[in-house]
């Protein structure tokens, strides 16, 4: 029987390009535990606090901000528009994600997007020795130190949370 071949998706081709190390978790996305991050940190076996969403924002004029914060808490619009240093954000529509990113909504990594955009990971990552973030496509994950996102990104660490 042949053996399962082992998904490489472009986050983790980037990660690996750039000699770091990383855990891969697999899992079936389309239960409704997977459908949260506390889900899906019961799924893969880690700490909830250690799951982070990425989500992507817009000034509505061209200029893109990721967000990076724990999969249960609430993007400060406001905020994080501050340490970007533009007036406003919002969530980009998700009709424009692919195209911009290259990644599907539940697949959006921070790695690896189509552009490098200015990233900010919320302050949390500071408290938890890994975070687990999208490997870019839906049920897959891709387990890191935060420092990798600053490193390897140039993502800053702050407060952007509600």
């Amino acid at each position: 029987m042949a053996k399962k071949k082992e998904i490489k998706t472009n986050a983790m081709r980037f990660l690996e390009d750039n000699e770091v190390e990383y855990n891969h978790f697999e899992f079936d996305a389309t239960s409704d535990e997977a459908k949260t991050g506390i889900g899906v940190a019961n799924i893969i076996g880690r700490d909830h606090t250690q799951v982070f969403k990425t989500i992507l924002t817009t000034d509505g004029k061209g200029t893109y901000v990721v967000g990076v914060l724990m999969s249960e808490d609430n993007i400060n619009f406001k905020k994080l528009a501050k340490v970007a240093g533009v007036k406003s954000l919002s969530m980009l529509p998700l009709k424009d994600l692919t195209k911009i990113t290259g990644y599907v909504k539940g697949g959006c990594s921070p790695f690896a997007m189509k552009k490098l955009f200015p990233t900010f990971v919320d302050e949390k990552c500071r408290n938890v020795e890994t975070i687990i973030v999208s490997a870019g496509k839906v049920g897959h994950q891709v387990e890191v130190k935060p420092e990798i996102l600053e490193n390897l990104i140039g993502a800053k660490v702050v407060d952007i949370i509600a």
